[in-house]
């Protein structure tokens, strides 16, 4: 398979994964096989474009050609626009870091009870998961995430807990409130002194 259409598979995947659609239910959605779409996704396949134009439909996601120049101001509407219930894929290749960061707070909110601090977590989590990280960003996460787990049990867990919950909030105001670079105007009137 293409590495063009790899990623665009891989993120199809994904996405189809974090909303919860098995490949059996998005075959009856989208009116292709199960094993078609198994075959797909697993890079055994190369999907036609009325293929994939199908499979993505069904996941309530458009493929749409952009031009290059305005990709960036794109991904910043759609950061602006989305909301929680939708699985918007920014090319991030962690998910199954953030998925396991969540599992771990509902499992920690199941043991010891919700607290105001791992609902921050959990609330920034999904957040992040959506969003475009830098690699500083990314690895900032990790070492939060890694500190969550192993404190996780711990009876001094509360203050460490509100610190992780602080820092992951800090991150995501300063991701939210990034200036995403204005779209230049198509056309622009010369100040220029000619008169006509």
């Amino acid at each position: 398979m293409a590495y063009q259409s790899e990623n665009l598979v891989a993120q199809a995947r994904e996405i189809r994964e974090a909303s919860g659609v098995s490949q059996r239910a998005l075959s009856e959605r989208a009116g292709l096989t199960q094993s078609h779409i198994s075959q797909i996704e697993s890079g055994k396949m190369e999907p036609g474009l009325s293929s994939f134009v199908d499979l993505t439909r069904a996941l309530d996601l458009e493929v749409m050609l952009v031009p290059k120049k305005l990709v960036s101001a794109v991904l910043g509407l759609i950061k602006v626009q989305a909301t929680p219930d939708m699985h918007i894929h920014a090319g991030q290749p962690n998910d199954k870091r953030f998925a396991r960061a969540e599992r771990l707070v509902k499992k920690m909110k199941h043991l010891y009870g919700s607290s105001a601090d791992l609902d921050r977590i959990e609330e920034t989590l999904r957040f992040l998961r959506r969003v475009s990280l830098e690699d500083q960003e990314m690895q900032l996460v990790r070492e939060l995430i890694a500190r969550l787990e192993r404190y996780q049990a711990s009876d001094q867990a509360a203050p460490i807990v509100r610190d992780i919950a602080q820092n992951l909030q800090r991150l995501r105001n300063s991701i939210a409130h990034r200036a995403t670079p204005e779209p230049r105007p198509a056309y622009s009137l010369d100040d220029g002194g000619d008169d006509a």
